[in-house]
């Protein structure tokens, strides 16, 4: 699951431009890796993408959701109970 955030010209071009600067970086450091991949039958997605997001991104977004997870099972009771002072009307 991703999120897109709404930002202005400015902020676009700066992020656009690291995008660009840390694939280029990934893609040198995954070259060899790609070309076996190839030969295996096997693709990855366009490096072209605006979605892209790199392994590390990718970890600390799955880390996050699961500490997330673990604060709304530990909450469920409390979440369920209707607020003090009922429901305002």
């Amino acid at each position: 699951m991703f999120y897109q955030v709404k930002v202005d010209a400015k902020t676009k071009s700066l992020l656009d431009e690291h995008k660009r600067k840390k694939r280029d970086a990934d893609r040198g450091k995954k070259k060899d890796s790609d070309a076996r991949d190839e030969e295996e039958g096997e693709t990855r997605g366009s490096d072209d993408d605006d979605d892209y997001v790199d392994e590390s991104a990718l970890q600390e977004d799955v880390i996050a959701k699961n500490s997330f997870d673990i604060i709304m099972h530990e909450f469920a009771d409390d979440l369920r109970k209707d607020p003090p002072g009922g429901t305002g009307k």
